[in-house]
């Protein structure tokens, strides 16, 4: 008797924890939720957009099974499901094993990096705790109580990454107001020596050192271009220069029509450079003050140019696969 309350415990107890590690796994990937959607997109499968509905769509069944395995709701279906899942990440896993060279494979975002390998192991380990656990089955719950746990496990699935953190193109459409960016002084700075310097990255064995240029600002009347307006040290910029060289590379655009306005110290650009592969971007220094003046201090910023004429401006929100692609890849039209 004593033995099965041990293993009956013990089965909980396990049960528990699965579930209760996914739905954590969920809420870490929505706290980076930017980084995932990028690194769900480098696999060259899906585009932005469609990623981004696919990376929360992972969040939610995470959310969903884990909420079934931890209050025993529908207890086989999940169960299936749950090993389902297991055993498809972990194939998908050895593929990026084989193929690919990722340091961290987002299974617990960015906060709790895990390459994978490491998630591989993880992965055997839950399902030998599935296999461990297959014989429960659903709580007896009065039917008013499991239609409320159902409902509610459904809708924090749904509500949590959809509506709590919407795609980009949804939240545009509600929420960006894209202020604009104080054109007389981006004007301005294009036209005065001091405030841009060109940056020039020169490697010295395993260090990158920066140059200074001190020559004019770029020349923005020829052909079409994208000025981002960072701060070295902004998290929000990294994650939109990551977002920006990915849709890059992807659509085969001439990663110099990035112009990357940056201030920051030498140390913390030669990382940021490296942590967003943007190498092939253009860089150039900016004055502090005046990049706060043009942007009304809001980082990162993005301004569309087409002839020397600025056609639009926006955060990382409004980076548009679609746009950037027939922007960038289309002759400028002088009768723009």
């Amino acid at each position: 008797m004593d033995r099965d309350k041990t293993v009956s415990t013990a089965r909980m107890t396990s049960r528990m924890l699965l579930g209760m590690m996914m739905i954590a796994a969920a809420v870490l990937k929505l706290m980076s939720i930017d980084l995932f959607e990028i690194y769900i997109y480098s696999f060259n499968i899906f585009s932005y957009a469609f990623s981004a509905v696919i990376a929360r769509m992972v969040i939610a069944a995470e959310i969903l099974l884990g909420s079934g395995l931890t209050l025993k709701i529908f207890y086989r279906q999940t169960w299936r499901l749950t090993m389902l899942m297991m055993t498809g990440f972990t194939l998908f896993l050895g593929y990026v094993i084989i193929f690919r060279s990722d340091d961290n494979c987002h299974c617990f975002g960015d906060l709790i990096s895990l390459n994978p390998s490491e998630s591989i192991y993880k992965n055997i380990i839950s399902i030998f705790i599935l296999l461990f656990v297959r014989r429960e089955s659903d709580h007896a719950y009065k039917p008013v109580t499991r239609r409320w746990l159902t409902g509610i496990s459904i809708a924090a699935a749904v509500i949590t990454p959809f509506a709590a953190f919407p795609t980009d193109s949804l939240y545009n459409r509600l929420f960006s107001k894209s202020d604009e960016i104080d054109t007389v002084e981006f004007e301005n700075v294009l036209d005065d020596r001091k405030s841009l310097k060109l940056l020039r990255f020169e490697s010295h064995g395993d260090s990158t050192a920066v140059v200074r240029d001190t020559i004019a600002a770029p020349d923005l009347s020829d052909g079409r271009h994208i000025v981002s307006f960072i701060s070295a040290g902004c998290g929000f910029c990294k994650t939109g220069a990551k977002k920006l060289a990915a849709m890059v590379e992807k659509n085969g655009i001439d990663p110099s029509l990035i112009k990357v306005f940056a201030w920051g110290y030498d140390a913390d650009i030669v990382g940021f450079m490296r942590e967003t592969n943007t190498a092939g971007h253009g860089y150039w220094f900016i004055d502090p003050l005046k990049s706060l003046d043009i942007t009304h201090g809001r980082f990162p910023v993005y301004v569309w140019v087409d002839g020397g004429e600025i056609v639009g401006s926006g955060d990382m929100r409004d980076l548009d696969e679609d746009r950037i692609r027939d922007f960038l890849k289309q002759r400028h039209n002088p009768g723009h």
